[in-house]
């Protein structure tokens, strides 16, 4: 990646320190995607959310789900 902007380099532990749940890294390791936990009406439809999250990326990507901040939603 040619001259990445500042979010793209945007490390693990930063992007878990702002509260999201989960994240998406190119090959590289350059940040390309968040995920917030949305608030519903079921906890199932957020979990929905981070399965569709995970699944939209192809494999040559690594997308982390913070499970401590899932846990803490989940309770």
């Amino acid at each position: 990646m040619q001259n990445p902007s500042a979010i793209h380099l945007t490390t693990t532990a930063e992007v878990k320190e702002q509260g999201w749940i989960a994240e998406a890294r190119d090959s590289d390791g350059h940040l390309v995607s968040t995920l917030a936990w949305v608030d519903t009406e079921t906890k199932n439809e957020g979990l929905q959310a981070i399965g569709d999250f995970i699944s939209d990326w192809t494999p040559d990507m690594t997308v982390n789900v913070f499970k401590d901040r899932l846990i803490l939603k989940l309770a």
